[in-house]
């Protein structure tokens, strides 16, 4: 089977960054040094103990001989009963004393083997897959589920370079990841493993770097998450779909408006696609651009509330057809709030003849009262119907349209919107083919 290779660099950087420091040497100070230093100095006073005993027994046989105990008044025997009883107490005090730390580390070695235990149950009860290795990936440790799961026993897993088990597509990701290990301590990333008998695994891996007998260790809990990553395919394969359907319901929706007043066909699209570009222009936020599309493609949708005969008519309208034209800002608003939309269409598309001196319609707002989206789309609206062909006069060109924004800008329309709207068409070649 195909597997990464470890960069040297990768393993040198871990060495250099870990491993340079070598441990210090315990301190006069410490436990550790102080612990040490009883056992040497009970071992010693044990030793000089025994062997009085045995000097004191030598000499008491040695020298009876030579000694006038009746001179001296005391009998042999005494003398001996007092040397033994010396010698007696001289043994018995560090023994019990020795009794009591072997008991001590008998007690504290068999908590640390039931916390051994109780550890290892967790490490085979868990359904991660725990591994340890040291920082060349090489095995050390690896709990039953991680067996299962690779389909490798540990005489097979140990012969296994652990870092060989990531699919050779993720060899990058691998290597940043052990080096942002190397920096932090730990870290979690995504990779995709390889396992014996099945096929490449998506995992998600929660590495952390831990410290045994002198040396550094890679602990590394390894969790399948192949169906995390097949839930998340169906969302965002449903939400696709959501979005075409929506996207589909948008488009039926504007060509209604259009089939009435054939004179404007296109124009909404026409509108969308300006006015996207002006918001990028500006710097507008992705979800601010997506609202201004889908306003852009639905603003005139409160046309279908205007007869058809008023829409194409090529004479001048009288004022009461003029009112009645202007009530599709509201009649479009009233339509799109019963839809909830992830952004404020609606609401766009009630403001996009609002004008920032607070002469535009229906509310006669100006100023920070107008969205941002609903000014770039004032902007636009007007760009593309002076430049388009309407029944009641022949089109502008562009430059004129230009021109018209320019003398009001900063009047009627947003500062910032004409600026980047002139910038796209003179500097950027836009058009609307």
């Amino acid at each position: 089977m195909s597997r990464i290779k470890v960069s040297a660099n990768i393993v040198d950087d871990l060495k250099r960054i870990l491993v340079s420091r070598k441990p210090q040497k315990a301190s006069p100070t410490s436990p550790r040094y102080r612990g040490r230093l009883m056992e040497y100095l009970i071992a010693i006073f044990l030793s000089v103990a025994a062997f009085g005993v045995v000097v004191l027994t030598l000499f008491y046989y040695q020298t009876t001989p030579f000694f006038f105990f009746d001179y001296l008044k005391v009998e042999s025997t005494e003398i001996f009963t007092r040397l033994f009883l010396v010698a007696l107490a001289a043994l018995l005090v560090p023994g019990a004393v020795i009794s009591w730390f072997l008991l001590r580390i008998s007690g504290r070695q068999k908590l640390l083997k039931e916390k051994v235990e109780f550890d290892a149950q967790l490490f085979g009860a868990t359904t991660d897959s725990i591994m340890v290795h040291d920082l060349n990936g090489k095995y050390v440790y690896a709990n039953e589920h991680a067996c299962r799961f690779y389909g490798y026993d540990e005489e097979e897993l140990a012969r296994i370079n652990l870092y060989e088990l990531n699919a050779p597509e993720h060899a990058e990701t691998v290597e940043a990841s052990i080096k942002e290990l190397a920096e932090k301590g730990q870290f979690t990333f995504e990779s995709a493993h390889i396992c014996k008998n099945k096929p490449l695994t998506p995992v998600e891996v929660n590495s952390r770097i831990i410290e045994s007998h002198g040396r550094k260790l890679i602990v590394s809990a390894v969790r399948d998450i192949s169906e995390r990553k097949r839930t998340a395919e169906e969302l965002r394969q449903t939400s696709e779909r959501l979005q075409r359907a929506i996207e589909g319901a948008i488009n039926a929706v504007a060509l209604t408006t259009e089939i009435r007043d054939p004179y404007t066909a296109g124009h909404q699209q026409r509108v969308a696609k300006l006015a996207c570009v002006i918001g990028r222009e500006i710097g507008l936020a992705d979800e601010q651009v997506e609202a201004v599309r889908v306003a852009g493609t639905l603003h005139d949708i409160g046309k279908i509330y205007v007869p058809a005969e008023i829409l194409s008519r090529p004479g001048r309208l009288r004022q009461n057809e003029i009112n009645l034209v202007k009530d599709h800002a509201q009649v479009g608003y009233d339509l799109l709030s019963t839809i909830e939309f992830p952004w404020p269409v609606a609401k766009i598309v009630l403001q996009h003849h609002e004008r920032i001196n607070g002469s535009g319609y229906p509310l006669g707002i100006s100023g920070d009262e107008i969205l941002i989206e609903a000014k770039i789309m004032g902007v636009a609206d007007v760009v593309e119907a002076m430049a388009s062909h309407r029944p009641y006069r022949p089109a502008f060109s562009v430059e004129e349209a230009l021109l018209e924004i320019l003398q009001q800008r900063g009047v009627l329309y947003s500062p910032e919107a004409v600026d980047a709207c002139i910038r796209i068409f003179t500097q950027k070649g836009f058009t609307f083919e």
